[in-house]
């Protein structure tokens, strides 16, 4: 990783608050107040000492392994499960973010991995993802293997189910609304199953195969008329 020098003074409005080039708790001493941050990444052996810093609404803090050996991953990452077998043994995987598997994964090369934020691993990679895990502060979800990923804000109606060649699993992480022309029966057959992080927004006639469909459920169902 490149050096990255402490910054001072009121820190807010930041995405990912780096860090990791602070060595000691002295480090910390020019930091008045950190405000608005979505991540901080902070050296494991100093995260007590950061708590002293005041905060508000601060989103998570990643307290990351030390040393030359970690593999830092932030943000959206796409994988494939080969990707993952081809891992470094000598190295830890830490993921700040969200990482999303697109393979089975067979097995796991790195030494370990570290997670702040959230997994998406087809399903079959349980077990091979289970005995690396060092330390997960969020989710898992095991989802079938290729899902449609709703990211932002997205609409879907009849149309768009009828086109569809054959029926897929759905991963909202985002905001999705089921238009009112989607019937039930189409729904049902184009839909498999829901995966759900972020806002899904369907006709009341449709609330209870909403709620059936979502198999995994993190974010929030609307009904609306």
């Amino acid at each position: 990783m490149s050096e990255i020098t402490v910054p001072s003074g009121q820190i807010h409005e930041v995405g990912v608050l780096n860090l990791l080039s602070a060595k000691t708790a002295e480090d910390f001493k020019g930091i008045t107040s950190i405000s608005e941050v979505g991540v901080i990444l902070v050296p494991e052996h100093l995260a007590a000492e950061l708590m002293k810093v005041p905060m508000h609404e601060v989103g998570t803090v990643a307290a990351i392994p030390e040393g030359d050996n970690v593999n830092l991953q932030v943000g959206q990452i796409k994988l494939t499960g080969e990707a993952l077998a081809a891992g470094d043994p000598e190295r830890i995987l830490v993921v700040v973010g969200q990482l999303c598997l697109t393979s089975v994964v067979p097995s796991v090369g790195y030494k370990g991995i570290h997670v702040t934020g959230q997994i998406f691993a087809t399903k079959g990679s349980e077990n091979a993802i289970g005995a690396k895990l060092i330390s997960l502060q969020g989710q898992i979800f095991y989802i079938p293997a290729n899902p449609r990923l709703i990211m932002g804000e997205e609409s879907i109606g009849q149309e768009f189910l009828e086109l569809l060649p054959e029926p897929v699993p759905l991963v909202v992480m985002g905001k999705l609304t089921i238009e009112a022309d989607v019937t039930r029966e189409m729904l049902k057959s184009k839909i498999n199953e829901i995966t759900l992080m972020g806002d899904l927004n369907v006709p009341k006639t449709l609330l209870p195969l909403a709620q059936v469909l979502t198999v995994e459920k993190m974010g929030e169902i609307h009904g609306y008329e």
